[in-house]
């Protein structure tokens, strides 16, 4: 699966609008429909922010490795 489908599906999953999430992390609405779409590959520090939010490693954002998912 590709990085921007699993943002998607972290943000499905959460049951909340791009233009929520891109609130969230600091970026426009636009952006995040980029980046979900692959047509953009967000910067690190996005990748962190989006990562933190979901309570994911930034290797589960990237890979989407199961075993590289946070637990709290």
């Amino acid at each position: 699966m590709k990085l921007g489908k699993r943002i998607s599906e972290l943000r499905e999953q959460r049951q909340i609008t791009q233009g929520e999430l891109a609130q969230i992390i600091g970026v426009t609405r636009v952006a995040l429909s980029h980046y979900e779409n692959d047509r953009r590959h967000p910067d690190y520090d996005t990748l962190m922010k989006i990562a933190k939010f979901f309570s994911v490693s930034v290797e589960y954002v990237i890979e989407g490795e199961n075993t590289s998912q946070l637990h709290n």
